[in-house]
């Protein structure tokens, strides 16, 4: 049986292997995500004489990029008071950190985890990714959850469009074994 979107009450129940974490704090989408993949292939193309068409050779790939955009619905105060959290995760996510033992200024923003079920990576493994953007609209045609005594104010149904860079562990890339044994 897949999994149950509400409870008995009519609340949205998260989907367990579709979330997006920043080191301890998971960000559970209680809606499918609109997501988006690309990649590309870089080749040079080289000119032979006679041919109408040139050589092309691979040069290298580019950056796996992965748009996602998840929906936040605010239905009571504890969705109104989980989604600002989750938008204050996503925005803390694109500033660079304080370092914690204070030797230097700063570090750069958290590396993230990303997973959708098996729609990104085989077995439902997470994806390291770095957070390049995020966009957030407020609508004001649409009604709002407000909590006057706290001054928070929510859209209903809040869409918030993420743009990751996917990284990956050196260790993992072609040609790692080598640099690991000969250093170079």
């Amino acid at each position: 049986m897949g999994i149950i979107a509400t409870n008995n009450t009519g609340k949205l129940n998260p989907i367990p292997d579709c979330y997006i974490r920043a080191q301890n704090y998971f960000i559970y989408m209680y809606s499918l995500p609109s997501i988006n993949d690309t990649k590309s292939a870089d080749y040079n193309r080289e000119n032979g004489m006679g041919r109408t068409q040139p050589f092309l050779t691979f040069n290298a790939g580019g950056m796996r990029t992965i748009s996602w955009t998840c929906t936040f619905v605010s239905y009571d105060q504890e969705s109104t008071a989980r989604n600002f959290g989750y938008l204050r995760i996503l925005e803390a996510s694109v500033y660079p950190r304080r370092d914690p033992s204070n030797i230097v200024p700063y570090v750069p923003p958290v590396v993230m985890s990303i997973r959708c079920g098996d729609l990104l990576a085989n077995s439902g493994a997470e994806l390291n990714a770095v957070l390049t953007s995020y966009n957030v609209d407020f609508p004001v045609d649409q009604v709002w959850n407000s909590e006057y005594n706290l001054a928070r104010y929510l859209p209903a149904k809040l869409d918030v469009r993420l743009s990751f860079d996917i990284v990956y562990d050196s260790r993992f890339l072609p040609g790692a074994d080598r640099i690991l044994l000969l250093g170079a």
